[in-house]
């Protein structure tokens, strides 16, 4: 998988003008909190790119293989179906992570009725772009999901003896829509990043100066 941008972390020194959270340091807690959770689904990342460079050097060597060596053939599709299951359990932590992260970010909405009218724009901004990132990372969630189904299906067909060259040129070609689909929304995750780190240091900027 592509790599993937995470939210930049905001660390500020605040001082409190009394024994309550400032709405500063109440942000970056919950910000701090936000990036905790998404550090545990970059991990998860990180896993899948390693699953999926080993997975793609033994199918293209099944790929190599010819009829008559069919066991062998066999043996390698049974490894490539393990390494496709490994990738879903893999993909479902990240989705749990992702999960914790949005429960997180929830929390930004109780600050709304406490910032000033004229800090309520840049988090409302705020609240809405992290959003909309969450639900582009849930599409791209599904999305692999349904890439490894149809690796899967490719796998099953390497080992069928009856099937048509043609059979399989279509797998494929759909294998590798999924896929440039895929990196797709992964541009588009991380400029929703970008955007979410934009409006982040605005928000930042915004309550400093109404100190």
């Amino acid at each position: 998988m592509k790599k993937i941008i995470l939210i930049i972390a905001m660390v500020a020194v605040l001082s409190a003008c009394s024994e309550d959270q400032t709405v500063e340091q109440q942000l970056t807690d919950t910000l701090a909190d936000v990036n905790e959770k998404e550090k545990q689904g970059i991990s998860y990342v990180k896993k899948l790119n390693q699953q999926e460079l080993k997975e793609q050097k033994r199918f293209t060597d099944t790929m190599e293989l010819t009829q008559e060596q069919y066991p062998e053939v066999k043996k390698q599709v049974a490894s490539l179906k393990k390494s496709a299951r490994e990738r879903t359990i893999i993909i479902e932590k990240e989705e749990k992570a992702l999960s914790e992260a949005r429960e997180a970010a929830d929390k930004l909405s109780a600050l709304i009725d406490i910032v000033d009218k004229a800090e309520k724009e840049t988090l409302e901004k705020l609240i809405q772009a992290l959003e909309e990132r969450f639900e582009k990372h849930e599409q791209l969630i599904s999305d692999y999901k349904k890439l490894i189904d149809a690796q899967t299906q490719l796998y099953t067909q390497l080992e069928d003896r009856e099937i048509r060259s043609s059979q399989l040129q279509k797998q494929v070609k759909e294998v590798n829509i999924l896929t440039s689909g895929l990196q797709q929304k992964i541009d588009e995750f991380n400029k929703s990043t970008n955007e979410v780190n934009r409006l982040q240091t605005r928000a930042f900027g915004s309550l400093e100066k109404a100190k």
